[in-house]
């Protein structure tokens, strides 16, 4: 089974998007050689482009012209009276890491216990999404309970190990860490398939393992696919066939390591535009980035356009909202729905906060608009792109003719504007946001992800891309 790894998005994020350090090189998964799989008779039938554009384009469509108001005033109350909670003393200490040197007894322990859920209370921007006081305020009493548990040996990680322990439960959150423990670790699902194996008829089949896919002619076919946290809980059986499963990997990782975060390719004569991320540490990565946002226009003819955002992990979706403009000629908007907390913590370590309205909430609501376009789009997509880069996805899903290709995402966007904490008495770091972002919907995908349209391992997802442009004849204006 191959070994995951989420991209990690380590920074703050501002009213743009989030600016992650760049991820440490090590454990990137190197994934398997891709098999092409063996001749296999073609397919009876396959289905028709045209038709399966038609319902993703009518479905996509409904969601933003007839889907319901996202309101999120539950989850987004005045908190006015939390402004005094902290001195200027502690929030320094708590924005400023340290080195402890030595163990931390028991006080000091149930302290920053104590700061933790007040930490919660007074800034994290899904606490009442979470449930509130109601659900947090006796995790809390449960971790101070269970370290003064008699016996109990003591170290800086107790602390780190606990928290974990009452949290991981309540919060699905892509971001949140409490030290090198990420909350959403236990709880993410990966794409898993059967290579080599494809079909038209589903009948008797249990569709919740059966998704469209690309064939090794190039047509739209089934195969097996799900989602599954390690593949234990997938059949291994169905409708008569042996299923061996597999985890898919990403791609684009060559690309990551060598600092590309753009460029402009082809593939068999069709344009390839590739984001690797919305960030960089160097003058050659930000020349990059400038030409991304300036190129949009370029490209608003040129069908069929192969937009490539695998291991994408973020950083500032500024540069794909220019882009996006270029290339539709409107603001590619879906239905969405957020705010940030102006907290007191928020507030002195955030400069671009409102100092004048610490204690509020700045939310926005919008209904989204559809922007029809002509020709045919393919992204491709795997469990590597996370925050911005989801953004981006997210946004693309209001465009018509757009088809997703590949696995799913990370499942890293419901809390934005992330900071980094760091507990007074143990140095313990916290890492979670002061936002709240919904696209489309109310439900939570962290974790799960955005789904794509055709299930396809993400090495192999471009040439998969140009195997459907050759079978269904997908030509028209070219790149200039």
């Amino acid at each position: 089974m191959r070994k995951r790894w989420l991209a990690g998005v380590l920074a703050v994020l501002l009213l743009a998007g989030c600016t992650p350090a760049v991820p440490e090189p090590s454990p990137v998964p190197t994934p398997a050689p891709v098999q092409t799989p063996a001749p296999t008779p073609t397919p009876a039938r396959s289905l028709k482009l045209d038709g399966f554009l038609q319902e993703i384009n009518a479905r996509r469509r409904a969601v933003i012209e007839d889907g319901e108001p996202l309101d999120i005033t539950p989850w987004t109350p005045d908190f006015s009276e939390q402004n005094d909670t902290f001195t200027q003393a502690e929030l320094e200490v708590l924005t400023t890491p340290r080195e402890l040197e030595q163990e931390p007894v028991l006080a000091q322990l149930q302290e920053d216990a104590e700061t933790v859920f007040t930490l919660l209370r007074t800034t994290y921007g899904a606490y009442e999404y979470f449930g509130g006081d109601e659900v947090f305020l006796p995790l809390r009493d449960q971790v101070l309970e269970e370290l003064a548990l008699e016996g109990r040996v003591l170290y800086r990680h107790t602390l780190q190990d606990l928290l974990y322990n009452v949290l991981s439960p309540v919060i699905r959150d892509g971001h949140f860490k409490i030290g090198d423990r990420s909350l959403i670790h236990d709880k993410g699902l990966y794409m898993y398939y059967v290579p080599g194996l494809y079909f038209t008829d589903t009948a008797g089949l249990d569709l919740a393992y059966v998704k469209p896919t690309v064939g090794p002619d190039g047509a739209i076919v089934y195969w097996f696919a799900a989602l599954s946290h390690d593949g234990s809980d997938l059949p291994s059986t169905l409708g008569g066939y042996d299923l061996h499963w597999e985890q898919a990997g990403y791609g684009g990782i060559e690309d990551w390591k060598n600092g590309v975060v753009f460029s402009e390719r082809e593939q068999d004569g069709i344009p390839v535009l590739v984001s690797r991320g919305m960030y960089s540490e160097t003058p050659e990565g930000q020349a990059q980035l400038d030409r991304f946002a300036a190129c949009g226009e370029e490209y608003a003819d040129v069908s069929p356009l192969v937009f490539d955002l695998r291991f994408n992990p973020g950083g500032m979706s500024n540069y794909f909202m220019y882009w996006a403009w270029g290339w539709t000629g409107q603001q590619v908007r879906p239905r969405n729905a957020g705010g940030h907390r102006f907290s007191q913590l928020g507030c002195f370590q955030v400069q671009s906060y409102p100092k004048e309205q610490m204690g509020t909430w700045g939310t926005w609501s919008a209904d989204g608009q559809w922007i029809e376009r002509e020709g045919l789009t393919l992204v491709l997509m795997d469990k590597g792109i996370a925050s911005a880069g989801e953004e981006a996805v997210e946004r693309l899903h209001s465009v018509e003719n757009v088809v997703f290709l590949g696995g799913p995402t990370s499942g890293c966007s419901l809390v934005s504007n992330n900071i980094h904490i760091y507990l007074p008495r143990t140095g313990l770091e916290l890492y979670f946001g002061t936002g709240l972002s919904f696209h489309d919907t109310i439900d939570n995908i962290d974790g799960t992800g955005n789904l794509p349209d055709l299930w396809v391992e993400p090495a192999d997802a471009l040439d998969a891309a140009v195997r459907l442009c050759r079978y269904y004849g997908v030509a028209g204006k070219t790149a200039p």
